[in-house]
C-alpha cells in the first residue's frame, strides 16, 4: 500500500473508493491534465474516478479511458441566466451531480477559487490541492490537504504531475491516449484522400487562438508565407485548421499563400485532433490544438510571442521546437497590447529553419 494513500485513508477513516478530479477549462489546460490523471489511475487502480469539467471543454475527454464518468458543468447555460437563477442552478448542480455521489477525495488540478468551491460545497471530506504560489484566488481556504510547496517555475505539464508524484515519486510522465475515436479518424482519412493528401505527408497549420488569446496570434500573412516556403523547400503541402470565429484569419492566410493550401471544413475538436494525429508536423501558437499535438505524437513547432516558454511548453515526451524572439517585455499577459512586437520579430524564414531542424532530427 502506498504510504501517502494510507495517510489519506487514515484521515478519512476508510478506503478511498471514489474520487473527483477537477480541471474545468480551457481546452489546452484540460489536455495538459490528461497525463496526470492517467498516472492517478495507477495510484488508485480500483477507485472510481470522475472528472469535473466545463461543457465547452468536455468533448476532448469524453470517453477517456482513465476515468469512469464526466461531471459536466453547464457553463454555457449559466451564462445566459440572471444572477439569481445562476446561483440557484449552481447549487442545484452541486447537490444533484456532486454531493449525491459521496466522493471520498477531491483533487483540484485547477487551483483557483471556483474550483476549490466545488469540492467545498459538495462536502467532499478530503480536498487535495496546491499550496501558494501555484494555488491562487483564495483556493487554499477550500482545500484541507496540500501537497508539498513548490515555488520554482514549472511547465503546466510538470505542475500537474506534482499531484501524482506526491503519491509515488517513481512515476514517470508519459504519453496518455486521447479518446479521438475511429469514426473521427475515418472522417480525416476520407477528407485527405479526397484532396489527394497522404498521412504523415503534410504540415498541419493552426493560425488561430481563442478569443481571449488574440494577443498570442502570429500574423496570418506570415503563416501564408510560411506555407509557401514549406511547400517550396520541403515539398510538404499545408492543411489549415480553424475554429468558430477564425474565418477571417484563415482568409488572410490563404490570400498571402501563393501555393495552394488545403483548408479544412469546420470540424469538431475530435475531428481536428484526428487531422493533427495524421500530420507530419504541427505548426501554430500557444493553443489547445498545439497541446493536442503533443498527446497524439505529432512533432510540434510552436510560435511564442508573449507566452511563457517554460510554463506553456509542449509535452516533453513528443519532439518540439519553440520559436521565441525573447523580446524585452516577454513573457507577459498584456491582452491589450497594440504593438505585438514580440510576434512581429519572428519571420517565416526563422520558423522554416526550425521546421527543417526538427524534421531532420526525426529522420524526415
Amino acid at each position: 500500500m502506498n504510504n501517502k494513500v494510507e495517510e489519506l485513508e487514515k484521515i478519512l477513516g476508510k478506503r478511498i473508493e471514489k474520487i473527483l478530479v477537477c480541471r474545468l477549462s480551457a481546452i489546452g489546460d484540460v489536455v495538459r491534465t490528461v497525463p496526470s490523471v492517467a498516472a492517478l489511475r495507477k495510484v488508485f487502480p480500483n477507485a472510481e474516478i470522475h472528472w469535473l469539467v466545463e461543457d465547452r471543454c468536455a468533448e476532448m475527454i469524453t470517453g477517456l479511458k482513465y476515468i469512469d464518468k464526466l461531471k459536466i458543468v453547464p457553463r454555457k447555460k449559466w451564462k445566459k441566466l440572471s444572477l439569481f437563477s445562476k446561483i440557484r442552478d449552481y447549487f442545484r448542480f452541486i447537490n444533484e451531480e456532486l454531493k449525491r455521489e459521496n466522493y471520498h477525495l477531491f483533487i483540484d488540478f485547477h487551483g483557483i477559487l471556483k474550483s476549490g468551491l466545488y469540492g467545498y460545497f459538495a462536502k467532499i471530506p478530503l480536498r487535495l490541492g496546491y499550496q501558494k504560489p501555484i494555488a491562487k484566488e483564495l483556493n487554499t481556504l477550500f482545500t484541507n490537504y496540500k501537497i508539498e510547496k513548490v515555488e520554482k517555475k514549472l511547465s503546466r505539464y510538470n505542475r500537474n504531475f506534482l499531484i501524482p508524484l506526491h503519491f509515488d515519486k517513481n512515476l514517470k510522465q508519459g504519453k496518455a491516449e486521447l479518446p479521438i475515436g475511429e469514426e473521427n479518424r475515418e472522417f480525416a482519412a476520407k477528407w485527405l484522400k479526397e484532396n489527394g493528401l497522404k498521412e504523415k505527408n503534410y504540415a498541419f497549420v493552426y493560425p488561430g487562438t481563442s478569443a481571449k488569446g488574440r494577443y498570442k496570434r502570429w500574423m496570418p500573412e506570415n503563416y501564408g508565407k510560411l506555407c509557401n516556403l514549406i511547400y517550396e523547400k520541403l515539398n510538404l503541402p499545408c492543411v489549415i485548421g480553424w475554429g468558430p470565429g477564425e474565418e477571417g484569419i484563415v482568409e488572410k492566410l490563404v490570400q498571402s499563400a501563393k501555393n495552394r493550401v488545403f483548408v479544412l471544413p469546420l470540424t469538431t475538436m475530435k475531428q481536428l485532433s484526428a487531422f493533427i494525429e495524421k500530420a507530419l508536423v504541427f505548426i501554430g501558437g500557444d493553443t489547445g490544438p498545439m497541446h493536442i499535438s503533443s498527446l497524439v505524437n505529432t512533432s510540434v513547432i510552436t510560435i511564442f510571442g508573449p507566452s511563457d516558454p517554460i510554463i506553456n511548453e509542449p509535452a516533453r515526451f513528443t519532439p518540439f521546437k519553440i520559436v521565441y524572439a525573447n523580446w524585452h517585455c516577454s513573457p507577459c499577459r498584456n491582452k491589450k497590447c497594440k504593438t505585438l512586437e514580440c510576434l512581429k520579430a519572428i519571420n517565416s524564414e526563422t520558423v522554416l529553419k526550425e521546421v527543417k531542424e526538427l524534421l531532420k532530427k526525426n529522420n524526415r
